[in-house]
């Protein structure tokens, strides 16, 4: 370096300078690292590389000659606002260290070179993945937000076309008259439900029921077909749907019942279909006694269930299983009361016919309410 450059550097980049031209960095080296975090990598691998390759030798100071691309260098570390400082302080080392073994030196930095270079694959490997991830999640996210939109759109027309009405029956009336306390008059007035089937029926001829279950948004017609998949994945227009929709077992007939009759569907976080059946586990739940009575109604009957048992568990088919002995039923009943987490003090026989409801809580268990048959009217 002639006097007029060297009067324009600095002493601490003079210093920096040194720093450069002792660990052979190149002005193609820098360029290839590209960035102030790269560079500062590469410095931190080189100079722990060269302590474990000198830690036995004997320091020798050395004096240092700088270069026009040393210069070069200098301004492109400049460039992309890296403190001569911190480069300084990194590479203190390689001021004390005989630089005459100039195979330990190129080694050094080739080693580091390697790892940068893998790091930064490494790196724009992660960023393309977290790229394409996070495409994938607002993908989903639309789609989700698209079939909630679906789905609260043919609820809407349901409602619509469904004309579901509460209204006292004839066999309400009479135990009124002649003053006999049923269980469903226990908690006051449970009304039968009243639905439109042809209407339902012309949208899908799967319906089969409409069920609903007071202090939760349950109030709505499921379906029925020759399995357990399908309205999975379909909506109530049998259009597709990851919401899908409430289905009875496909071994069951709400109007001959079998001893357990299932209905399932998703337990939706936007309390769309089975969503808020969570609310059944819940104090305030349990606490409003005109909770535990079910309204179910279909084409021939209209039907009551009171609840006598709610839980949470591991995915199992023990409590989905349709027909019993009567040992094994009396053994389920058993079964099922005492896995409630909360006691009705309803008294569940052999003779009785149950209705349960199953649905997903959690990615990891699943929410269940049982109910027994106490009314049932064919219309």
């Amino acid at each position: 370096m002639n006097k007029k450059e060297k009067n324009n550097v600095s002493s601490l980049d003079d210093e920096l300078l040194k720093i450069i031209n002792t660990s052979y960095l190149s002005n193609e080296d820098v360029k290839w690292l590209k960035s102030k975090r790269w560079f500062k990598r590469f410095i931190k691998i080189y100079a722990k590389e060269l302590k474990e390759r000198y830690k036995d030798s004997k320091p020798i100071k050395k004096e240092i000659k700088t270069t026009k691309e040393d210069i070069e260098v200098l301004d492109f570390t400049q460039s992309i606002n890296i403190p001569p400082k911190e480069v300084i302080e990194v590479l203190d080392f390689t001021k004390t260290i005989d630089v005459t073994n100039v195979k330990d030196i190129s080694e050094s930095a080739i080693k580091a070179k390697k790892r940068v270079k893998i790091e930064k694959t490494l790196w724009s490997i992660l960023i393309v993945v977290s790229t394409l991830i996070a495409i994938v999640l607002i993908v989903i996210l639309v789609n989700w937000n698209l079939e909630n939109k679906k789905t609260n759109n043919i609820v809407e027309s349901i409602y619509k076309v469904a004309n579901v009405k509460e209204i006292t029956t004839k066999s309400n009336a009479k135990t009124k008259k002649n003053k006999v306390l049923s269980y469903y008059e226990k908690y006051g007035n449970m009304n039968m439900l009243e639905v439109n089937f042809n209407n339902l029926k012309n949208i899908n001829p799967d319906t089969v029921g409409w069920i609903k279950v007071d202090g939760t948004k349950i109030n709505y017609p499921f379906v029925k077909t020759d399995n357990n998949e399908y309205y999975l994945k379909h909506s109530f227009d049998k259009s597709s749907n990851k919401k899908g929709w409430v289905f009875l077992d496909f071994r069951n007939n709400i109007d001959n019942l079998s001893r357990n009759t299932i209905l399932y569907a998703h337990g939706l976080v936007n309390n769309q279909m089975f969503g808020s059946m969570r609310k059944v586990i819940k104090p305030n739940w349990y606490n409003n006694k005109k909770n535990h009575i079910l309204k179910v109604s279909t084409p021939n009957s209209n039907q009551l269930w009171q609840v006598f048992s709610v839980y949470t568990i591991e995915p199992e088919s023990y409590y989905i299983t349709t027909n019993f002995s009567d040992n094994d039923f009396s053994d389920f009943i058993d079964k099922i009361k005492k896995r409630s987490i909360n006691d009705f003090n309803v008294e569940v026989k052999n003779s009785d016919k149950i209705l349960t409801l199953s649905s997903c809580y959690d990615n990891k268990k699943r929410m269940v309410l049982h109910a027994k048959l106490i009314n049932y009217e064919n219309k």
